[in-house]
């Protein structure tokens, strides 16, 4: 079913937004200007931007120092983390320390067997930066034929990790988590529930927050993958990428 598209006015004041960041917040592998003001005047009007990617800890660790949010979730809901008023960072992980060091282990055997059994198979360039998943780049730096994505991730997944597809990556992982769990382990912590909240996606990798949410919005580039979504989102902008996000925070911000 093909979402309504967004409303000039969005109905109801959320007072959190998650989002997506890898061509939601970005647009072809940057962040407009757009995008950055429409970060700095929901902030400045009182409503929480936390992004929920699938990027790498070191990716989460820039965007957090350095973008007008004040946490993130990071490697599809391994982490979160917060900035307080004097900048420092606290980490909080869905699984203990212990297991996470067992998990490493064996995703990274894991890895080695992929790229050796799959020549179309490619780490990503932020690898070294994750902590807890591995991923494999299919519309970065190098571009997979879909359906090659699919028999990667299918052999992982048999392999008995969890595997999700993005618009430009394969993310894999040991755990029962994934972005949704930890988007509601953070309301938790805050006093919030989903009704204070809706999500931005763009891809299949988004369907779990899609699904735990009364009001989802899809950046337009979502609509080649609506079929492979179990919920699509409510509305769809107009624009692709970061402008499209733009154009949620202008709805979210008419008066």
């Amino acid at each position: 079913m093909k979402p309504d598209p967004l409303p000039k006015a969005f109905p109801g004041q959320p007072k959190i937004v998650f989002t997506d960041v890898d061509e939601t917040l970005t647009w072809q592998g940057r962040l407009p200007e757009e995008t950055f003001s429409a970060l700095a005047k929901l902030q400045r009007a009182g409503i929480r931007v936390v992004p929920v990617t699938g990027a790498s800890a070191g990716w989460c660790d820039c965007m957090i120092r350095t973008w007008p949010i004040d946490s993130i979730i990071g490697e599809n809901g391994s982490f979160y983390i917060d900035r307080d008023a004097d900048g420092r960072l606290s980490y909080t992980y869905a699984l203990e320390e212990s297991v996470r060091a067992a998990n490493w282990q064996t995703l990274q055997q894991l890895q080695g067997e992929v790229l050796k059994k799959f020549p179309f198979a490619h780490q990503t360039a932020d690898q070294a930066f994750r902590t807890t998943d591995i991923a494999f780049d299919i519309n970065q730096d190098r571009r997979v034929d879909r359906e090659d994505a699919f028999t990667i991730a299918q052999y992982c997944r048999d392999a008995g990790m969890v595997a999700k597809i993005s618009s430009i990556h394969i993310n894999v992982w040991r755990g029962a988590y994934n972005k949704a769990s930890t988007a509601g382990l953070w309301m938790t912590a805050r006093g919030f529930d989903n009704a204070d909240a809706i999500f931005s996606g763009d891809s299949p990798n988004d369907d779990a927050m899609f699904s735990s949410f009364r009001q989802t919005v899809g950046v337009a580039n979502v609509l080649p993958y609506i079929d492979e979504l179990d919920s699509p989102p409510m509305y769809v902008t107009a624009q692709p990428g970061g402008y499209g996000f733009a154009e949620l925070a202008a709805a979210l911000l008419s008066e």
